[in-house]
């Protein structure tokens, strides 16, 4: 053991530090105090977990896993040992380490059984594992355990629509306003619960593959109101205005409008619990229809026998963006197949990206044509296939019937696909293609896409010689 009364006087002035957050560098000035004391006290389990603890405030994510695994080898509290194991559990599932995270939280769910954050760690883990069964379980008891736990409830919704329950997943998915969009809450109306004869303010509260996504129950909410004010992402004020032209109570504003005069408010995801929509018919409603414009085919390449638009990144506003995005060189691999043309349909920076990989030339860039989803649905209708990973350009396709294949992250799913992908939501010409867990690459799941392109462009080669 080093100087402990160092240590501890270095930690008390870390924990001061770390709390005054009227201070823009509080985090790294805790950081240096609680460096200092597991530095004169190497033997200091506590100073350890939270040094770990302010690493992860920090992002340094790694340097947070070490810190933890530094105190579980030192003496602590036993409430303390217990957290430091979930926290610990956390980022390693988190990092893509399932396994010796789930073998952890096991061990933890039986020795601090009341640990509501273990069983919501477990929850989560189940869930990539594929268990849905389970991951429902172990959230609701993180509930049982915390009511009042806004986390856990919004775990347990996402639990419960991966295990396609719809109907009280959708439930559940409400307390995502409590759990981190918590200026709806403020909204000068109240929520509105499907009642008939109301004006009602719907709000797109997702990204904008989940505006479209859910614009499917905007008529049923039509029928039901006395009118309804509708704000959404400007690329897709052009498409809605068109597909919604014979609905004479509605009125389509761009993100960032003024309140309009309203007795409730909802938003696009929350129409399945606001209407109290069935399994069913959650299931079996239409998409909207969205216009089809022409737009010049210039850009196509005639000798191309499969025309492939690709997109290689989502939204960085999206909390699994660090998993499914997949580098556009990868893409390049797809050239192995014989006939293909690749068009580029990224459109943010997709351009510079190209150009910064050497790929204009390789990838034909159709960003240019871009400025909302009724041009992407333009393009659409001229190309023989898409690969892109999980984002809205997947929604577009489901919207148009566009045959579409996505890279499936092993840790960033989406619910209406499902974590098997077998009984995806809204998306019936889709292909999945499923990144084992703990692959710290896409090289196998591209490998299962270059034969899915050649037996396609084989399939075309025996139709056109019969």
């Amino acid at each position: 053991m080093g100087d402990r009364k160092r240590a501890i006087e270095f930690f008390n002035q870390a924990v001061t530090a770390a709390t005054d957050k009227t201070q823009p560098s509080h985090l790294q000035h805790a950081y240096q105090l609680f460096s200092s004391a597991v530095f004169v006290d190497p033997s200091f389990g506590q100073g350890w977990y939270q040094l770990g603890n302010n690493n992860n405030d920090l992002n340094a994510i790694q340097a947070a896993i070490a810190s933890w695994r530094r105190a579980l080898t030192c003496e602590l509290d036993d409430d303390i040992r217990g957290k430091c194991m979930c926290n610990l559990a956390w980022q390693l599932q988190a990092t893509g380490f399932v396994e010796e995270s789930f073998d952890i939280l096991q061990v933890v769910t039986r020795q601090w059984p009341e640990l509501d954050a273990a069983w919501l760690n477990l929850g989560i883990v189940h869930g990539i594992m594929g268990n849905s069964a389970n991951s429902v379980t172990a959230h609701r008891k993180a509930v049982e355990l915390n009511p009042e736990f806004p986390t856990a409830q919004f775990g347990l919704g996402i639990a419960l629509l991966f295990d396609a329950q719809y109907e009280e997943g959708y439930k559940w998915f409400e307390s995502r306003f409590a759990y981190r969009l918590h200026n709806f809450l403020k909204y000068p109306y109240p929520k509105w619960e499907g009642e008939s004869g109301k004006t009602v303010f719907i709000v797109a509260d997702q990204g904008l593959g989940d505006t479209l996504s859910y614009a499917r129950f905007v008529e049923e909410a039509c029928r039901r109101s006395k009118f309804v004010h509708m704000l959404v992402q400007k690329e897709l004020m052009r498409a809605f205005s068109q597909a919604w032209s014979h609905i004479q109570n509605i009125n389509i504003m761009p993100l960032a409008s003024p309140f309009p005069p309203a007795d409730a408010w909802t938003t696009f995801v929350s129409l399945p619990y606001a209407l109290k929509l069935t399994k069913v018919q959650i299931q079996t409603t239409p998409q909207i229809k969205l216009p089809v414009y022409g737009l010049p085919t210039s850009w196509m390449v005639p000798e191309a026998k499969l025309h492939v638009g690709i997109a290689w990144a989502g939204s960085a506003l999206n909390d699994i963006d660090k998993y499914r995005n997949i580098p556009v060189e990868q893409f390049l691999e797809l050239y192995r197949v014989p006939g293909i043309q690749l068009y580029g349909l990224q459109v943010e920076n997709g351009l510079k990206r190209l150009m910064e990989v050497g790929a204009t030339g390789i990838v034909r860039d159709l960003s240019q044509y871009i400025s909302d989803v009724t041009d992407t649905v333009a393009l659409l209708r001229d190309l023989d296939l898409v690969i892109t990973v999980e984002s809205a350009l997947g929604h577009i396709c489901a919207a148009v019937g566009k045959e579409c294949w996505i890279p499936y992250s092993a840790l960033g799913h989406d619910y209406r696909i499902g974590h098997s992908a077998e009984h995806a939501l809204w998306t019936p010409k889709h292909r999945f293609f499923r990144q084992k867990i703990g692959a710290s690459s896409w090289n196998d799941v591209f490998e299962e896409i270059i034969v899915a392109l050649r037996e396609k462009i084989d399939g075309r080669h025996r139709a056109a010689a019969e």
